[in-house]
């Protein structure tokens, strides 16, 4: 807008960026992306019809903002990731070659999660959710033609630990407490196996995670139910590798 005249042009008024979200099965053991959080990342979809993979959707300088893993009892579990690309994204030129082979799932199945938790195996988990942040300041300069020159990763970097269990003897500690002591404060960890005690598939492990959120919910008929939810803090992208290990 300009003053006497009102609408005259359109400008960009900010840097392009494009939001890429991944929704996966955990089919097996191993995971690429536990170890990208700290570097750029460029990909691709490939596809078509009938299987002939002759288009593709390209993105290029993209860094993992989210990683989240979830499962409930009967069903398989899931491990999905977000990431913002900041160079190119869309339709390109280059069509990669590719070969697909059939998966054979070795899923997590209810009988095959393992919840360690410090107050005992006799509540039933039903289900949990993780979750990681990983926020990104881009810094940018004149004359890059909207893409950064730089990324600052902000921290801390939170991981999040919520599930559900049926209560058989767990008791709701006295919130009060939680001011002046660190018995809130718990070291958790996830182990997804092959079913009937078989290898283990995935991990996840939170120490000296906090408890930052406690429900409790009842009813006639029902059994009795908690809901947790804790947080651990990171300040750095080498010290994630101790939630995957």
């Amino acid at each position: 807008m300009a003053a006497g005249y009102g609408y005259v042009g359109t400008v960009i008024e900010g840097a392009l960026e494009g939001e890429v979200s991944v929704s996966r099965l955990i089919v097996s053991s191993g995971d690429p992306m536990t170890g990208l959080f700290g570097t750029s990342l460029s990909g691709y979809l490939v596809y078509g019809t009938e299987q002939s993979f002759n288009k593709s959707f390209n993105f290029s300088q993209g860094y993992v903002t989210s990683y989240e893993s979830s499962c409930s009892i009967g069903e398989v579990a899931t491990c999905d990731f977000s990431l913002t690309a900041y160079g190119s994204a869309g339709k390109n030129s280059y069509i990669p070659s590719n070969t697909y082979t059939d998966i054979t799932p070795s899923v997590a199945t209810s009988n095959s999660i393992v919840l360690t938790t410090p107050f005992g195996a006799t509540n039933c988990v039903q289900s949990y959710s993780f979750s990681l942040g990983l926020d990104r300041s881009p810094t940018y300069k004149m004359g890059d033609k909207f893409k950064p020159s730089a990324f600052e990763t902000q921290i801390p970097m939170v991981g999040s630990l919520d599930f559900e269990v049926t209560v058989d003897d767990y008791e709701v500690k006295e919130m009060m407490d939680a001011v002046c002591s660190t018995s809130f404060i718990d070291n958790l960890s996830i182990a997804l196996n092959e079913k009937c005690g078989g290898s283990l598939i995935r991990k996840f492990t939170l120490n000296n995670a906090e408890l930052i959120n406690s429900s409790i919910s009842a009813g006639i008929g029902n059994n009795l139910t908690v809901t947790l939810g804790y947080t651990a803090n990171y300040n750095s992208i080498n010290a994630l590798t101790g939630i995957f290990g």
